[in-house]
């Protein structure tokens, strides 16, 4: 449809394993640094990072993908498959992507947040320029459209399904309120807060909240307008211990509790702790849990489905008139840039055709030529549409 210089590269669950995509998600920090040594190179780019998918996007003819594998990937190509997208494959990727129809939870809401975060991130640290922007401000207008085509059959959030799990603990001991520890402060952590005070709000779910995070600072940024409390990373054990729920959702390589520690927090329980693990790699690990701990991974609080036919004829219908129309715009954009260069040739062939004929007006020939090109160009851009 349209040969845009957009390029891709990246890997996601979809097609690597799972608890490599979740150890090489990149953090803030990392972003940053390589936004800023590929902006030295003078590429354009946005680098987006998820539990799910890390892609970097940008503009230009330079290859980035020797760039990618050896700064992001990593050396471990047995466990990893990269993707690669050209022009109106890289636009069509995106566009799905930021739909949420290539997501392990079909067309969950938080990466558009995620992808538009990725974005501004980029213009932040003046990494994007206009061309790059035009393709991400239409891939989040898009994906808008696309998510009101697939209604509201489509998969609850992950913060909508954690809530549902903290919900029926409620029901089994319905008298007591319940003591909730939200262990991290990433996206994860804040769409379950955010999910918690509209079920608190609503009067469906009745608990205190607490958050914690390797960094303090984060952890109070998360707290705020949410009713939730600060937890000091060094007194995360003792909250632990206390928790009627812990929800973890911390981007670390490795189980932030191993099983010796799973003991220690739970060796004096009366009632079990739910412990609901977010974590790709998990956070927990989970090998022969004691019977004082529920824990449900997100395997089983997202499990993966088949989706049904509608919703996809939906998705997919919605998605080719996105892109029928981006490819539409571009080409009026490409014939209105074109259109001072076409009307000067058209202009000069007239005056030189009626140079011949006695008292022809050269005035008169610029004006009819740029009459006769604007109509032309009015025509195939409506033929386009």
């Amino acid at each position: 449809m349209f040969l845009l210089p957009l390029q891709m590269v990246g890997f996601s669950h979809e097609t690597s394993e799972a608890a490599y995509v979740g150890q090489r998600r990149l953090s803030a920090t990392q972003v940053d640094a390589h936004l800023a040594a590929l902006r030295t190179d003078g590429a354009s780019v946005v680098l987006v990072s998820t539990c799910h998918r890390t892609e970097l996007y940008w503009w230009g003819d330079v290859d980035l993908v020797p760039w990618f594998e050896q700064h992001v990937a990593g050396r471990d190509t047995s466990a990893v498959h990269l993707e690669r997208r050209e022009a109106d494959l890289a636009v069509r990727h995106l566009f799905a992507v930021t739909a949420g129809m290539r997501s392990a939870r079909y067309g969950e809401p938080e990466i558009m947040r995620q992808v538009r975060a990725g974005w501004q991130r980029a213009q932040a640290a003046d990494a994007s320029h206009t061309l790059l922007d035009a393709v991400f401000r239409r891939a989040l207008e898009a994906a808008r459209h696309i998510r009101h085509a697939i209604g509201d059959d489509a998969d609850p959030s992950l913060g909508e399904r954690v809530c549902d799990a903290i919900i029926s603990r409620q029901k089994a001991s319905p008298s007591a309120e319940l003591r909730v520890l939200v262990v991290g402060a990433g996206d994860a952590a804040r769409g379950v807060l955010d999910a918690i005070t509209r079920h608190r709000g609503a009067g469906t779910l009745a608990c205190s909240v607490q958050v914690t995070s390797r960094t303090d600072d984060s952890a109070a940024r998360a707290c705020v307008g949410r009713d939730a409390t600060l937890v000091p990373w060094q007194m995360r054990d003792r909250a632990l211990r206390d928790a009627d729920v812990a929800v973890f959702a911390v981007h670390a390589s490795a189980p932030l509790i191993d099983a010796h520690t799973t003991s220690v927090l739970t060796r004096y329980r009366t009632t079990p702790a739910l412990w609901l693990d977010l974590g790709v790699p998990s956070n927990v690990a989970s090998e022969a849990l004691p019977d004082a701990v529920q824990w449900i991974g997100l395997d089983m609080l997202a499990p993966r489905s088949e989706h049904d036919t509608s919703r996809n004829r939906r998705a997919h219908a919605a998605l080719q008139r996105e892109l029928a129309r981006y490819a539409s715009d571009m080409q009026r954009r490409h014939l209105g840039a074109r259109l001072p260069h076409l009307e000067a040739r058209a202009a000069s062939i007239a005056r030189a055709a009626l140079g011949a004929h006695a008292g022809a007006d050269a005035d008169s020939a610029d004006a009819l030529a740029r009459q006769v090109t604007r109509l032309l160009l009015r025509e195939m851009s409506a033929l386009s549409a």
